[in-house]
C-alpha cells in the first residue's frame, strides 16, 4: 500500500473530577406570627448551621503517576507518547551504493482517555497508530527482498495506578498490537508490552524514587529492562530524573526552557525553547530515534527490521488554546539506516543507508 494517509482525532484525556456537591441548605423562610404589640422585624432566614465535615478522600493519582518516570512512549516501544498527531515528509534521497532513491512520509497518532476512577485508583485507556509510507525501488541487499512499501505500529493498552494513603504510588501498563509491514498478518507479527512501577516519595516531600521494569518486543531493547531513578525537584525551575531513564528540564528564565532526555540505548532528545510572545515560541533541538518492526514472512522470528536516524530540527510552536499547541518544524536528517538485526546496538544485515537530507514536519500536541 502506497500513499500518505491522514488521521484526525479528538483526544479526550485527563483526570476525572468528583461530582460537585449541592450547596448546603442555609435555612428556611419563617412566617412572622400575628403582631401582639409593636411590630418586630423577623429575619427571612434562620442562621446557617456549620456543614458536616466531608470524609477525607484518598489521594488522587497525578499525571506523572501513569507510566515509568512520566516518559510517554517508553512503555510501548516508541509507538505511544503524549496525546496528539504529528507528520513528517522526507523528500527522496539517494541510497548508498544501490543506485536508487528513498523518500517517506511518517505519521503518528496517540491518545489516552480515563475509563474509571475511584479515590486513589484510576484506569486509563491508551492507544497509538504509527505509519510510514516509503517511495523507493530499493531492495534489501543480502536477501534481495523488496524494501517494505509501508510500516505500521498499532498499539492499544491500559494503564492502572493506585495511590496509597502514605503517598506511595504503584501501577503498571499492558498493551497489545502489531508492528509490521503487514500488521496482524499472523501471531508472529503481534506485540505485547508490559511495565510495572513503584513511586516512593522522598523524606523532603518534593522528590521521589522510581522503581520498575519494562518489556516490549519492539522497544529499544527486546528483553526486560529494570528501571531505577530518583526524581529531584530542587526548585520550580529545575526537574531532574537521575537514573534510567534520565531527563532534565531547566527553566532559567520565564521565557527560556532547556530539556534533555535519554532512554536506553539509542533514544536521545534535546531541545531549547524560547517564548517570543505570549502564545508563540521558537525552538531548536537534536533527536536520535530508532524504531523496530517484525516483518511478515521473515526467515528468523527473532529478527527485527530496525530504523535508525539522527536529526537536527527547528521550528515554531503556537499555543492555540490552554491545552493544545500546533508546531511547524523543519530540519536535517543524517545517519539514516534501515536493516535487519536483533538489537539496535548490533550490526545490521540487509542494510540500506540513505543520504542525509532535509525534512518538513507539523504536529498537534495536547496537554492534560
Amino acid at each position: 500500500m502506497r500513499g500518505a494517509w491522514l488521521l484526525v482525532g479528538v483526544v479526550a484525556c485527563g483526570g476525572l473530577r468528583a461530582s460537585a456537591q449541592p450547596p448546603p441548605v442555609i435555612g428556611l423562610p419563617v412566617e412572622p406570627a400575628a403582631p401582639s404589640g409593636p411590630p418586630v422585624e423577623v429575619p427571612s432566614v434562620l442562621p446557617a448551621e456549620p456543614p458536616a465535615p466531608r470524609p477525607e478522600e484518598p489521594p488522587r493519582p497525578r499525571r506523572d503517576d501513569f507510566g515509568i518516570g512520566g516518559f510517554g512512549g517508553f512503555g510501548a516501544g516508541g509507538a505511544t507518547g503524549a496525546p496528539g498527531y504529528n507528520a513528517a515528509y522526507y523528500p527522496t534521497r539517494p541510497t548508498g551504493g544501490g543506485g536508487t532513491d528513498l523518500g517517506l512520509v511518517r505519521q503518528n497518532l496517540s491518545f489516552g482517555a480515563p475509563v474509571w476512577r475511584d479515590g486513589g485508583d484510576a484506569l486509563i485507556l491508551t492507544g497509538a497508530v504509527r505509519n510510514t509510507v516509503f517511495f523507493t525501488d530499493a531492495v534489501l541487499p543480502a536477501s534481495r527482498r523488496p524494501f517494505p512499501d509501508t510500516l505500521w505500529n498499532v498499539n492499544l493498552g491500559l494503564a492502572y495506578t493506585h495511590k496509597f494513603e502514605n503517598g506511595w504510588t504503584a501501577g503498571g501498563t499492558v498493551g497489545v498490537g502489531s508492528a509490521s509491514d503487514k500488521p496482524f498478518n499472523s501471531i508472529n507479527e503481534m506485540t505485547a508490552n508490559v511495565s510495572a512501577f513503584l513511586r516512593v516519595p522522598a523524606r523532603n516531600d518534593r522528590d521521589s524514587w522510581m522503581f520498575g521494569v519494562f518489556y516490549s518486543p519492539v522497544g529499544n531493547l527486546n528483553f526486560p529492562v529494570p528501571i531505577v531513578a530518583y526524581l529531584w525537584n530542587p526548585s520550580d525551575r529545575l526537574r531532574v530524573n537521575i537514573g534510567l531513564p534520565f531527563s532534565v528540564t531547566w527553566r532559567p528564565t520565564d521565557d527560556l526552557t532547556l530539556s534533555f532526555s535519554y532512554v536506553p540505548v539509542m533514544n536521545v532528545n534535546a531541545r531549547v525553547t524560547y517564548r517570543v510572545a505570549e502564545r508563540v515560541s521558537v525552538f531548536g533541538g537534536f533527536e536520535w530515534l530508532n524504531e523496530a518492526y517484525l516483518l511478515a514472512n521473515r526467515a528468523d522470528d527473532r529478527d527485527r527490521f530496525l530504523v535508525l536516524e539522527k536529526r537536527l530540527l527547528g521550528g515554531v510552536r503556537w499555543d492555540v488554546w490552554e491545552r493544545g499547541a500546533v508546531e511547524f518544524n523543519a530540519g536535517y536528517a543524517f545517519d539514516r539506516e534501515f536493516g535487519v538485526g536483533r538489537n539496535a546496538t548490533g550490526n545490521l544485515r540487509d542494510r540500506v543507508d540513505v543520504d542525509p537530507g532535509a525534512f518538513l514536519g507539523v504536529s498537534l500536541r495536547l496537554r492534560f
